[in-house]
């Protein structure tokens, strides 16, 4: 587990580390990037009434296959259209209930933390909201509160969102795997709490 979310993190890292909400200037590349497996998902249907019901396990997939791309490209700019198709997708998924509300909730956070490092903020009009959002969620999935301190800037800024963002993705796919177990549990727990307690 440690070594998949260490290399998630640094996909993450990669791809967050030119964009201007963090306050990083990337290098950027001039080169096209590879064909990659988001060129035949969700993201290339350009009628959002054709998008398909898709799992959630697919939408994570499709998330870092975006973030991927936009790592090798070097230009987040190419990120935003891609946020609005998942965020399409993941309407229909939760409407066709290939998603609960839980999920849904969760990964359209995700979408809006991507966003807000995305989106250049270069009056600081932004800043307050994107340092309370951004700090917010490094805290719930990191425990580190020193977000707002770092001025919501700089590599280590950088580091800990992508460090929660990989974080919440695992976090994601397990609750996908255990849903059966989750279920389970929970029927017991109602069960027991159902019977009186023996004198």
């Amino acid at each position: 587990m440690t070594r998949k979310l260490l290399i998630v993190g640094a996909i993450l890292l990669s791809a967050l580390g030119g964009w201007a909400g963090l306050g990083i200037a990337g290098p950027g590349r001039n080169g096209q990037a590879q064909n990659s497996p988001a060129e035949s998902s969700v993201a290339q249907q350009k009628d959002s009434s054709q998008i398909s019901p898709v799992t959630g396990s697919a939408l994570l997939d499709l998330f870092l296959d975006h973030l991927r791309e936009m790592a090798q490209m070097g230009k987040p700019e190419v990120l935003e259209p891609r946020l609005q198709e998942m965020m399409i997708a993941a309407k229909k998924a939760r409407e066709a209930k290939t998603i609960d509300p839980v999920f849904f909730r969760r990964f359209n956070r995700m979408l809006a933390v991507t966003k807000l490092v995305a989106t250049p903020d270069s009056s600081g009009v932004l800043g307050p909201v994107i340092e309370q959002v951004l700090g917010d969620f490094v805290l719930d999935k990191l425990g580190v509160a020193g977000f707002r301190e770092e001025g919501g800037k700089g590599p280590k800024a950088v580091n800990w969102v992508a460090q929660a963002l990989a974080s919440e993705i695992i976090d994601l796919q397990i609750y996908l795997d255990t849903l059966g177990q989750r279920q389970a549990l929970q029927k017991k727990i109602e069960e027991r709490m159902s019977t009186p307690p023996k004198k």
